[in-house]
C-alpha cells in the first residue's frame, strides 16, 4: 500500500492497514479533511507552543478487528461507521475514527465540547461526535464519523443521535445537547 498523504498532517496508513477500495479512500479523505480542520483549530490551545497532535487510535475496522475488540472487553458496534463501506450486516457505513489528542491544554471532554460547537456552527462537518471513557483503564477518546449529508443527499434524515457520550466503555450512550 502506498502511504498517500491525505492532508498536511494525516496519511492514509493512519486510518487503514490494507489497500482501500476507491469508495473507502474517498470516505477516509473526507474524514481526514475534517480532522485537519479540528487539528488546525486546536492549535490555539497548544501546550507551550508545541504542535497539537491527533492520533488515530481506531480507523477502518474489519470483522476480525470487531472480534478482537470484543475479546478485549470493548463494546464495538456491528453497525459502526468504522467499517468504512459495508458493515457486518451489509448496510452502508461512512467511515469513522477514534482519536486522542496530545500537546493540548484542553481535556478530552473539553475538546469534545469544542468539536460539537464547531460542528453545530458549520466549521467542521461530522455525522457523529461521541466522547467515550473506559472507567477500568481511565482511557478516553473521541469518536468522529463522517456526515451522511456530505456523502449522500443534503436533505437526508438520519435517525441516529449525533452528539453522545459513553462513560462505561461503550455499554450505554447518552445524548449530549
Amino acid at each position: 500500500m502506498t502511504d498517500k498523504q491525505l492532508t498536511p498532517n494525516f496519511k492514509l496508513s493512519e486510518f487503514i492497514k490494507s489497500d482501500p477500495t476507491p469508495y473507502q479512500e474517498s470516505l477516509i479523505q473526507l474524514l481526514a479533511d475534517n480532522l485537519q480542520l479540528v487539528r488546525d483549530k486546536l492549535q490555539f490551545y497548544a501546550v507551550d507552543g508545541k504542535k497539537i497532535s491527533i492520533n488515530i487510535t481506531s480507523g477502518v475496522r474489519t470483522a476480525a478487528d470487531y472480534e478482537r475488540l470484543k475479546a478485549k472487553g470493548y463494546n464495538p458496534s456491528k453497525t459502526s461507521d468504522h467499517f468504512c463501506g459495508l458493515q457486518l450486516d451489509c448496510k452502508p457505513t461512512l467511515g469513522a475514527a477514534d482519536i486522542t489528542v496530545s500537546n493540548c491544554k484542553l481535556s478530552m471532554k473539553e475538546i469534545f465540547t469544542k468539536i460539537m460547537y464547531w460542528d453545530k456552527t458549520l466549521q467542521v462537518s461530522f455525522g457523529q461526535v461521541i466522547y467515550e471513557y473506559n472507567p477500568a483503564t481511565k482511557a478516553e477518546w473521541i469518536h468522529l464519523g463522517n456526515d451522511w449529508k456530505k456523502i449522500f443527499m443534503p436533505d437526508i434524515t438520519v435517525s441516529r443521535k449525533k452528539y453522545m457520550q459513553s462513560l462505561d466503555n461503550g455499554k450505554t450512550y447518552q445524548e449530549v445537547k
